[in-house]
């Protein structure tokens, strides 16, 4: 959650700057189209094989510089049709025990997270307890502005509440456990109250995503916890996915870093953060495997009907009617060239329409692609804060991949 404007905003130029290495790879077919949806015919086997081998060749590349620039360990995962084609490892999951990272390891997702609350809120819709046009005051009537602001607004990122992860004075006790009616309190206690009227501009506030959890909890009559795990991770088969109380014993978990130049390593324990406070906005823990599993789950209909999937990746809407990248600050708008929906990004990419999110938060960085013309699916989880994983480079080189028609590699 920690600068996460920025590291969104970093990770978008990024991957702009390698659309137009996928669009220059592609043409080198005939039909750029055909490299990427179904293999360039021309190629011989052997020159196929030549492009798999330096497709993974890029990946490693890029992770390893990744780790060279402060990464202490990381996972790439790359799916096709529902099944991993390419699921590679790197470095350490846990420092102090020389413990080495695996396709196994468990990490915090931080603001990937969101897309579970906007499916859960788009669960208890079809389920007829609530309406995304209602005001937020049936459910948080103590939250003084809750009149003016709808779940919509909440989903989209168009309420105009400001970001509690900003607010340096409540996050000074960051490790100590937060109820949802204290972080109610919280965000109510924030000035100004909104930042503009709701629906008139767009604004990233992990305030919204807080208050949807206190909204499931509340109509459901469960914890957020209970709700996610009973109508999401085990209908899905999601076996490592659960917010992450650090309590628990949790089999492959890793710890969380921040690079410190005064350390003989170079690394420190990232700060202790509870998840109640991350909660609905970034609390949970998951691998890419489950991601994938998630991936296959949300848009094949499993979870929610293909009716609530379209509403959930639609670019938003402003209150006149324009989508939400037109209501965006001008640096976002320059960095991202994307539509925020619910709990994702929507931009174009080298492989097609991309309906992605990223996060960052004390000792770990995440980020989460899905093409839904290729069936494909990137996840990147890394065990350190504010992380360039250059995912730009990544994915150019898993389309590589998949246009290739390359064997699988793990």
């Amino acid at each position: 959650m920690k600068n996460v404007a920025s590291t969104l905003t970093i990770s978008a130029q990024i991957i702009r700057k390698g659309e137009s290495l996928g669009r220059l790879r592609a043409s080198v077919c005939l039909l750029g189209i055909t490299a990427i949806l179904g293999g360039c015919q021309t190629l011989h086997a052997p020159n196929r094989m030549d492009a798999c081998e330096q497709a993974i060749n890029q990946i490693d590349s890029a992770a390893e510089k990744s780790l060279d620039q402060g990464g202490a360990g990381m996972v790439v995962l790359v799916g096709k049709n529902g099944r991993p084609v390419i699921s590679r490892a790197y470095g350490f999951s846990n420092l102090e025990h020389g413990v080495p990272t695996t396709p196994e390891t468990v990490f915090r997702i931080a603001s990937v997270s969101k897309q579970f609350t906007a499916a859960a809120i788009l669960l208890l819709m079809e389920d007829g307890r609530l309406d995304l046009d209602d005001p937020l005051s049936l459910y948080v009537p103590e939250l003084p502005q809750a009149n003016e602001i709808t779940l919509y607004h909440l989903l989209v990122q168009t309420s105009g509440l400001p970001d509690y992860a900003d607010d340096a004075a409540g996050n000074a006790a960051m490790s100590a456990d937060r109820s949802s009616d204290e972080m109610i309190q919280w965000i109510a206690s924030l000035e100004p109250r909104q930042l503009f009227k709701s629906g008139e501009r767009w604004s990233y506030s992990n305030s919204n995503y807080a208050l949807l959890g206190a909204v499931i909890e509340r109509v459901s009559g469960k914890p957020i916890q209970i709700f996610f795990e009973e109508r999401l991770f085990t209908p899905a088969g999601m076996e490592h996915t659960r917010f992450d109380e650090p309590s628990e014993i949790v089999p492959n978990r890793a710890a969380g870093y921040r690079r410190s130049a005064g350390t003989s390593s170079g690394f420190a324990n990232a700060d202790l953060l509870s998840w109640t406070i991350p909660g609905a906005a970034g609390g949970l823990r998951s691998t890419a495997g489950d991601l994938l599993i998630w991936n296959k789950a949300l848009f094949s209909g499993q979870l929610i009907s293909q009716a609530s999937l379209a509403i959930m990746i639609a670019p938003g809407k402003l209150g006149d009617g324009r989508t939400t990248k037109h209501g965006m600050p001008e640096a976002w708008q320059e960095g991202l060239n994307a539509d925020y929906g619910m709990g994702v990004f929507i931009s174009n990419s080298a492989g097609g329409l991309r309906i992605w999110h990223s996060g960052d938060m004390p000792g770990f960085s995440s980020w989460l692609a899905h093409y839904p013309e290729q069936d494909a699916v990137i996840a990147l989880l890394r065990n350190s804060e504010s992380a360039d994983m250059d995912s730009g480079a990544i994915e150019n080189a898993a389309f590589t991949f998949i246009s290739s028609g390359c064997p699988a590699r793990f």
